[in-house]
């Protein structure tokens, strides 16, 4: 299963069925209330953002495609897991590799020479668990 794949089935066991048309996003998905995309910018990042109702909001701010792809697979596995009542795969406390710090209203996220920009403190440690991983791999940690 290539990564387009994997995101369209994790997107659709979160409940967003319906892929946005080309155009709106690079990719995303929504359901009648939510939409969740990644967006690359005019400054070259890429974003993950989640729109409620017609009001979009910045969850995170990327360098890589490849980065905004593993941040949109976490959401999705995240909101599916707990659809289904089932524990946080992720630990409570970011990775050791990874420095996390508030930086204003987001959390910067380092690793490796990259940098992620995240709305929320549990997502930034969530995240940091899965910055260097292929797809499949957070795929499967989600399903575990």
């Amino acid at each position: 299963m290539d990564g387009s794949e994997t995101l369209e089935m994790w997107a659709r066991r979160a409940g967003f069925p319906t892929p946005l048309r080309p155009g709106e996003a690079t990719r995303g998905w929504w359901n009648p209330e939510t939409a969740l995309a990644v967006r690359r910018t005019a400054d070259s990042t890429w974003h993950v953002d989640i729109e409620n109702r017609g009001s979009r909001t910045t969850e995170a701010v990327l360098e890589t495609e490849e980065d905004a792809n593993r941040f949109l697979l976490m959401r999705f596995g995240v909101l599916w897991r707990l659809e289904q009542g089932l524990e946080d795969c992720f630990p409570a406390r970011a990775d050791p590799s990874v420095v996390i710090t508030e930086e204003g209203s987001v959390y910067s996220v380092r690793w490796n020479g990259r940098r992620a920009a995240i709305a929320g403190k549990r997502q930034a440690i969530r995240y940091s668990h899965v910055v260097d991983e292929p797809l499949a791999l957070i795929s499967a940690r989600l399903m575990s």
